[in-house]
């Protein structure tokens, strides 16, 4: 049987309108992925948050292809947290994480 491997791709992501810890924004994303997809949806993007820089409130997040365009859409739809105003902007786009430049 042959297997052919998953392209991944890897997302910038800012949180803005609240200072979230790590945990949180972990929590903050994939709900708002499991909100917008369900739990089908959720499996096949598969999101992984690779990092996160705190002081800047900038995340890594790690998704298959072929659930890419959900995955920008559903954080582009999150707007509160914890009933207080938030955004999670897409800044950037690559197929590997030096690609996106984070930290800098």
């Amino acid at each position: 049987m042959l297997m052919i491997r998953e392209k991944k791709r890897y997302l910038l992501v800012k949180v803005d309108g609240l200072v979230l810890s790590e945990g949180n924004a972990k929590k903050c994303v994939y709900d708002s992925i499991l909100s917008f997809t369900g739990e089908h949806g959720a499996s096949l993007a598969a999101p992984k948050m690779v990092l996160f820089d705190e002081s800047k409130q900038e995340l890594v997040l790690k998704t298959n292809l072929i659930a890419l365009e959900q995955v920008i859409a559903s954080l582009a739809f999150k707007n509160s947290f914890e009933n207080k105003p938030i955004a999670l902007r897409l800044k950037k786009i690559s197929g590997t994480i030096k690609g996106l430049e984070f930290g800098k």
